[in-house]
């Protein structure tokens, strides 16, 4: 992928090892950073889960493994960039927690929170949840909506949340098909509704959801156009990274409608 001077960022990857289910090892971490740079990717923000399934995770120890892996990346000459974060469930003490330093927000600054979408249930309250967060100046990046059944069959309630200010990460390998037509088909219209705002990789493993954005960019690109497309992969994460929100078009009733050759396009990859 040819991305001349643009800076790739891979939103949601995790590359961290001993901390979720993600990379089994540091063998495995480093080889995901090789596939990673040699896809055109510049830089992945760690995402590890923060839930009580996994209850030693928390701020300073991924912090450190951040540190352990950017020492073995340039031991091994890959130069990817390495941001800190996490995946956070839904919590009703997150806000406070965050404000404490207790969890790890998106780069360790503050200001953005990458928080994990449930696949089977819509978090009760969640509208109140979402006003929690943003009053402790929080701005929410929710990870991998399109793949909740609910939301699937009833897409309002994201568009509220999109509406409230809420920021939306879909996975790489959705908008290939990789969790099935049904989910990629509603990818698809997000992006059309203008409803998705960064893409990450959410690899667990080299080959288990690799870490390679290329062929959802080429997606992406089809639908939307290269200069969407740029946004959504290099300008807006590279924004939160700094702590600041993107300047986002507003989420369309209706989606747009497409041209043959892009209909042809998104139907066969």
């Amino acid at each position: 992928m040819d991305n001349g001077s643009e800076k790739v960022i891979d939103f949601h990857c995790h590359i961290l090892p001993y901390l979720d289910d993600g990379a089994a090892d540091w063998a495995e971490s480093v080889e995901m950073a090789r596939i990673a740079v040699e896809d055109g990717v510049a830089g992945i923000v760690c995402t590890p889960h923060l839930s009580p399934v996994y209850p030693d995770n928390n701020r300073a120890t991924v912090m450190a493994s951040v540190e352990q892996l950017r020492t073995r990346l340039v031991q091994a000459a890959i130069p990817l960039q390495l941001y800190p974060g996490s995946e956070m469930a839904i919590d009703s003490d997150l806000a406070k927690g965050m404000k404490a330093n207790k969890f790890l927000t998106v780069n360790d600054n503050q200001c953005v929170a990458l928080i994990e979408m449930p696949v089977d249930m819509i978090p009760p309250n969640f509208g109140r949840f979402v006003w929690s967060i943003q009053s402790e100046g929080i701005d929410i990046v929710l990870g991998h909506p399109e793949r909740n059944a609910y939301l699937m069959k009833d897409l309002s309630r994201l568009l509220k949340w999109i509406q409230m200010g809420v920021m939306v990460q879909v996975t790489a390998c959705a908008l290939e098909g990789g969790h099935g037509r049904r989910v990629r088909d509603f990818t698809i219209q997000l992006l059309k509704r203008r409803m998705v705002h960064l893409v990450g990789s959410d690899a667990h493993g080299p080959s288990r959801r690799s870490p390679v954005l290329s062929g959802a960019r080429a997606v992406v690109e089809s639908v939307v156009g290269k200069e969407e497309a740029r946004k959504i992969f290099c300008e807006n994460p590279e924004q939160l990274l700094s702590g600041n929100v993107p300047e986002l078009a507003p989420p369309l009733v209706k989606p747009e409608k497409t041209s043959f050759l892009q209909r042809i396009f998104t139907s066969r990859s």
